[in-house]
């Protein structure tokens, strides 16, 4: 089984620090980027196989992983475009595998991955509590069906039942759904993906991680919280 993380995006809210930076490699703490924290944190959980999706910036990620044995640095030139295009261009590197998709802007301990690889694809962590939301109105929601199947993902939900970690477990089919959704849409993100697949009768799994320490980094606040408070709970479980 392969890790893959999505670290192409822009960071628009981390202006100006994203015009000399990607958003990715900036520190959660001296000398660990948000991108190593993840790295480190599937390993962890016994991914040793990574391919990490570049886009803003590439060549300063390249260049920050460059002799790090064991990752493969894809390029998504259309970064802009969403994740769901990030996550297509990881097709050719990933194959057929089996695999657990990631974002690089999310921190997470390695429990909602070791989740994620046990139950198989196709299957999302989520959390019904958000304790670690600073503002939960802001993130992706998701309502569940019968037998825990997700019936929807997206931020705009009117009823839902859980937050949206950004660990998935995924197969061949997440491409499909990609790239379909390419072909009729500009942007595609990877909540697009989950409900094309959903829409047609894929079976999705809601893993239910709740109380397990996770954060999406999506502003400068959050990124003071994680610094501040997250690390003391995500370091102690990481490998050196």
């Amino acid at each position: 089984m392969l890790g893959v993380i999505l670290a192409a995006g822009k960071g628009e809210r981390f202006k100006p620090i994203t015009y000399r930076v990607p958003k990715v490699l900036i520190e959660v703490r001296e000398g660990l980027t948000l991108l190593d924290l993840a790295i480190r944190t599937l390993r962890t959980a016994g991914l040793e196989e990574l391919v990490v999706v570049a886009g803003y910036r590439s060549r300063e990620v390249e260049k920050a992983l460059s002799g790090l044995e064991g990752v493969e640095v894809v390029r998504n030139p259309e970064y802009w475009r969403e994740n769901g295009i990030s996550l297509l261009r990881a097709r050719e590197a990933v194959g057929s595998e089996d695999f657990i998709m990631v974002m690089a802007d999310h921190v997470f301990e390695p429990g909602l991955v070791e989740l994620a690889m046990r139950s198989g694809p196709l299957g999302l962590c989520v959390d019904r509590e958000g304790r670690y939301l600073l503002d939960p109105g802001e993130a992706t929601k998701v309502a569940i069906g019968p037998g825990g199947l997700i019936r929807a993902l997206g931020k705009g939900l009117e009823a839902w039942d859980a937050y949206d970690t950004g660990v998935f477990a995924c197969n061949e089919l997440m491409f499909w759904a990609a790239e379909e959704l390419a072909l009729r849409s500009f942007r595609v993100s990877v909540s697009d993906c989950v409900n094309f697949l959903v829409s047609r009768g894929v079976e999705f799994k809601a893993l239910d991680a709740t109380g397990m320490a996770w954060a999406d980094v999506d502003t400068p606040e959050v990124l003071k919280f994680v610094r501040e408070e997250l690390l003391e709970l995500i370091l102690p479980k990481l490998r050196a």
